[in-house]
C-alpha cells in the first residue's frame, strides 16, 4: 500500500473515530424516516445497540408523543424544500426513560434537489431544561414573595390609616373642642392672660388633625371608594405641589369608569410611588399625570420635565430597585404592565396600563 494510501485511510478513520466518539449525537435518516446512520454517542444515549436501531427503526418512534406531530411537521418541511430545520424534542430510551435534546437537521439533496436523507446533530439539553425550569420556579417564588410584601404593605397601610382616622383623629377633634370650651367659659382677666396661649394650642391641634388627616389619605385615600380615582389622583397631586413646590395636573377621560378597587388602588399606588421618585431623583418643576381610557385598557402616565435616566439599565432586573419591583408586581397582580421611558436630560414618563374587564 503506497504512503498516499496508508495517509488516506489513517484519515477516513480519524473522521469515523471523531464521529462516532463526538461529544454530541449525529444520525441520518432517509426519506421513509428510517435511521440510515447514529453515532456510538447517541446509541449510548439511546441504551441500544447499533443493529436495533439503523436500518429497521424509524427516528418518529423514538420521539416522545407529546413532540412527536411537531418532529414530523420539521422533517417533511425538509422534504419539501427547507434545508434546515432547528427542534427541541424528547427523545425516548430503551428503558422508556426520556432525554431533552436539540436537533438541527440538514437535507442532503442529489444533483437536482431531490431530497436523499438527513443530516442531524443532536445535543443533550436536559440540564439546561432543568435549569430553567428551576430559574422558572425561582422567579414564580419571587413573584409570590413579592405580591405578598405588596399585600402586607397594603394591609398595614389601611389598618395605619384607620387608627389614624378613627382615634387620632377623633381624639385631636374633641382635645379641638375641649379648648373651645375653655375658652369660652374664661373670664375676662382669665382670657387675658391664657387666651393667646389657648389660640396657639388649637391653632396647633387644627393643624395636627390636617396632617393626620393628610397622612391617613395617603396611607389609605377614603376618597378613592367615593369618588374614583380622578378625583383621588387630583386630590393628591395638589397636596404633592402644596408640599413640595414641584408643580402637578392631572388630565383624565371623561368619563373615567370605576375599576376594581384593587386596580384602582393599584394605579394609584403606582401615581403615588412616581411622585416620590420624582421628588427624590428627578429635579423637576412640573409633573403631568393623564389617565386615559380606551376599550380595552386605563392607563395613567405620570411624565416630569426632570433631569431623566438610563430607563433600560433601570428596568433590568439585576439592578432594578424595590421600589420598581413592587410597582411592577402590583400591577401584575391585577393583570396590568409597567412602561417607563427615559433618556438622561429628557424627563421620565412612567406608563402603567391595566386591562378592563378583567
Amino acid at each position: 500500500m503506497s504512503t498516499n494510501a496508508v495517509a488516506s485511510e489513517k484519515v477516513t478513520l480519524d473522521l469515523q473515530d471523531l464521529y462516532e466518539n463526538a461529544p454530541c449525537g449525529y444520525h441520518s435518516i432517509g426519506p421513509d424516516g428510517t435511521i440510515l446512520r447514529m453515532n456510538r454517542t447517541e446509541l449510548a444515549w439511546l441504551g441500544y445497540a447499533r443493529q436495533e436501531l439503523v436500518g429497521k427503526r424509524k427516528l418518529g418512534e423514538l420521539v416522545s408523543s407529546r413532540f412527536r406531530g411537531e418532529y414530523k411537521h420539521a422533517i417533511q418541511a425538509l422534504i419539501d424544500g427547507r434545508e434546515i430545520s432547528e427542534i427541541e424534542i424528547e427523545l425516548v430510551r430503551k428503558d422508556k426513560s426520556m432525554f431533552d435534546a436539540f436537533l438541527r437537521i440538514a437535507a442532503v439533496r442529489d444533483s437536482q434537489g431531490k431530497f436523499l436523507y438527513t443530516r442531524a446533530t443532536v445535543i443533550d439539553i436536559t440540564a439546561r431544561k432543568r435549569a430553567e425550569a428551576e430559574t422558572r420556579i425561582h422567579a414564580e417564588q419571587l413573584q409570590a414573595i413579592s405580591q405578598r410584601v405588596v399585600e402586607i404593605q397594603e394591609t398595614e397601610r389601611r389598618n395605619l390609616s384607620a387608627e389614624l382616622h378613627d382615634r387620632l383623629g377623633q381624639d385631636l377633634a374633641a382635645i379641638n373642642l375641649n379648648l373651645h370650651l375653655v375658652k369660652d367659659q374664661l373670664s375676662a382677666g382669665s382670657r387675658t392672660k391664657v387666651g393667646q396661649r389657648l389660640d396657639d394650642s388649637i391653632a396647633l391641634v387644627e393643624r395636627t388633625a390636617e396632617v393626620v388627616r393628610d397622612v391617613a389619605g395617603t396611607l389609605r385615600p377614603l376618597v378613592l371608594d367615593d369618588y374614583g380615582l380622578a378625583v383621588t389622583l387630583r386630590s393628591y397631586g395638589e397636596q404633592f405641589a402644596a408640599r413640595t413646590g414641584i408643580g402637578v395636573t392631572v388630565a383624565a377621560t371623561q368619563p373615567v369608569p370605576r375599576l376594581q378597587q384593587d386596580a384602582e388602588m393599584a394605579l394609584f399606588r403606582i401615581g403615588q410611588e412616581a411622585l416620590t421618585n420624582v421628588l427624590k431623583h428627578a429635579k423637576a418643576a412640573m409633573v403631568r399625570m393623564t389617565l386615559a381610557v380606551d376599550a380595552q385598557s386605563v392607563s395613567l402616565t405620570i411624565a416630569d420635565d426632570g433631569c431623566g435616566f438610563d430607563a433600560q439599565s433601570a428596568m433590568d432586573h439585576r439592578t432594578r430597585g424595590l421600589g420598581l419591583l413592587i410597582m411592577q408586581e402590583r400591577l401584575r397582580a391585577v393583570d396590568g404592565s409597567l412602561r417607563i421611558e427615559s433618556q438622561p436630560g429628557a424627563g421620565t414618563s412612567v406608563v402603567a396600563k391595566i386591562r378592563r374587564g378583567r
